[in-house]
């Protein structure tokens, strides 16, 4: 993935922030590693930033 790259969760998600259902689509802003975990960092436009596992979305491809 690169930034910029679209995305979609898989599932609902809640913010940590706000508590809030976050959109299901978002667009790639970073990775990082964290005690030995990869987090995903998304922004979700309006929503906010939030900080997903990989396993909870999916890169979306440009070619349908």
């Amino acid at each position: 993935m690169r930034p910029g790259d679209p995305l979609k969760t898989i599932k609902p998600i809640r913010s940590q922030k706000t508590g809030s259902l976050l959109p299901r689509e978002g667009t790639f802003v970073s990775a990082v590693e964290n005690l030995g975990r990869k987090l995903i960092l998304v922004n979700f436009g309006n929503a906010g930033y939030e900080y997903l596992f990989p396993e909870e979305v999916l890169a979306e491809s440009g070619n349908g």
